[in-house]
C-alpha cells in the first residue's frame, strides 16, 4: 500500500478502491459486486466517509491500524452492530472505540490488535494438557457486531467468543462496553460438559461473560450493555416470526440483566453476584470456595495483563 495515500483529502477514492480490494476478491464476480456496492455506498455519503477518513488520517498509528484493519470503513456502511444502526451511530461507535483505547492502551496494544492482527492475552490455564486461554484479537470474521473479541480457547479450537466496542453510555456519557454478540461453537457439547465439571459447576459461556466483565472493569468501563435478540444485528434481515436459535435475553437475564429503556439492549453489572457461604448448602460450599478462588485467578490475571499495555 501507498504509504502516500493518505497524505491528502483529494485522494478518498484511492483510499477506499484499496480498502474495497482488500475486503472484497474482486476477481469473484459475487465478491466484485460487493466491491462495486461498497464503493456507490461510499460516493452516497462521501462527506461522511471523508470525515472517517480524515480521522484515520490523523496518526502513523490510526494509518497503519487501518491499513490492516480496512474493515473499520465497511462496518460503517453496513447495517452492522445492532438492529436499525445508522451510518452517523456506526461512525461514532469506530472512533470512540478507537479513541478510548488510545487514550487507555499504549501503541504496542493497538498496533498489535489492529496494525499486526495479533493477539493480547489476558489468562491461561491447562485442561486435558491443552491450554485454556483468553485472548483479545480481531479479525474480519468479527466485524459485524464488534471492533473486538474476547475469545475461549482450548488449543487450536474456539469455544466462544464475545464480539464488543466501547462508546459512552447515552444514559450518563460515561465510558461503556457494548456486547454486540456471543457466540459458542456448535460441536463441542462434550467439551463444554467436561470444562463445566472442571470449573466446578461453572457453566463455560458463564467463563467467558466473566472474562468480559473483567475486561470491562479493567479498561474503566462504567456500564456493560448487552444487545438484546431484538437488538442482534441480524435481525435487520430476517423474518418476523423468525427466532435466534439461542436467545441472549435468555442468557442475559440468568447474568442479572435489566432490559433498557432502548429494547434492542440490557444492561449488565459489571461484578458478578456472590453467594456468600452462609447462603449455600454446606454440601456446596467446598466447590463453590474452589470455583470463586478459580474465578479470583482469572480477574487478577485479566487486571495484569491489560495493566502491563496500558499508557
Amino acid at each position: 500500500m501507498n504509504n502516500n495515500i493518505f497524505d491528502e483529502v483529494e485522494m478518498d477514492t484511492q483510499t477506499l478502491k484499496y480498502i474495497g480490494k482488500d475486503l472484497y476478491k474482486t476477481h469473484i464476480l459475487k465478491e466484485w459486486k460487493r466491491y462495486v456496492v461498497f464503493m456507490t455506498r461510499c460516493h452516497l455519503h462521501k462527506w461522511q466517509i471523508k470525515d472517517l477518513l480524515s480521522f484515520f488520517a490523523a496518526t502513523p498509528l490510526r494509518k497503519a491500524m487501518l491499513e490492516h484493519t480496512t474493515s473499520f470503513v465497511e462496518q460503517t456502511t453496513r447495517a452492522f452492530f445492532y438492529k436499525d444502526s445508522t451510518w452517523d451511530e456506526r461512525i461514532a461507535i469506530v472512533k470512540h472505540h478507537i479513541e478510548y483505547l488510545e487514550n487507555t492502551l499504549n501503541e504496542e496494544a493497538m498496533s498489535k490488535l489492529y496494525a499486526r492482527g495479533e493477539r493480547i492475552r489476558l489468562w491461561e490455564d491447562l485442561y486435558e494438557e491443552q491450554p485454556l486461554t483468553m485472548d483479545l484479537l480481531f479479525h474480519g470474521g468479527q466485524r459485524k457486531e464488534g471492533c473486538l473479541s474476547l475469545v475461549l480457547s482450548l488449543g487450536e479450537d474456539e469455544l466462544y467468543q464475545i464480539m464488543f466496542w466501547l462508546a459512552p453510555s447515552p444514559e450518563d456519557g460515561a465510558m461503556s462496553l457494548w456486547i454486540g454478540a456471543l457466540q459458542g461453537t456448535p460441536n463441542g457439547s462434550e467439551v463444554i460438559k467436561g470444562l463445566t465439571k472442571a470449573f466446578f459447576g461453572y457453566r463455560t459461556k458463564n467463563l467467558i461473560f466473566y472474562g468480559i466483565r473483567n475486561v470491562a472493569a479493567a479498561l474503566g468501563c462504567k456500564h456493560l450493555y448487552a444487545v438484546s435478540n431484538a437488538g442482534y444485528y441480524a435481525m435487520n434481515h430476517v423474518r418476523r416470526d423468525r427466532k435466534l436459535k439461542t436467545s441472549l435475553d435468555d442468557f442475559w437475564q440468568e447474568c442479572e440483566g435489566q432490559a433498557c429503556r432502548d429494547q434492542r439492549f440490557f444492561e449488565m453489572p459489571i461484578e458478578e453476584y456472590r453467594k456468600s457461604m452462609e447462603e449455600l448448602k454446606p454440601s456446596k460450599r467446598a466447590q463453590h470456595r474452589r470455583r470463586f478462588a478459580k474465578m479470583d485467578e482469572i480477574t487478577e490475571s485479566v487486571t495484569e495483563m491489560l495493566n502491563n499495555y496500558k499508557k
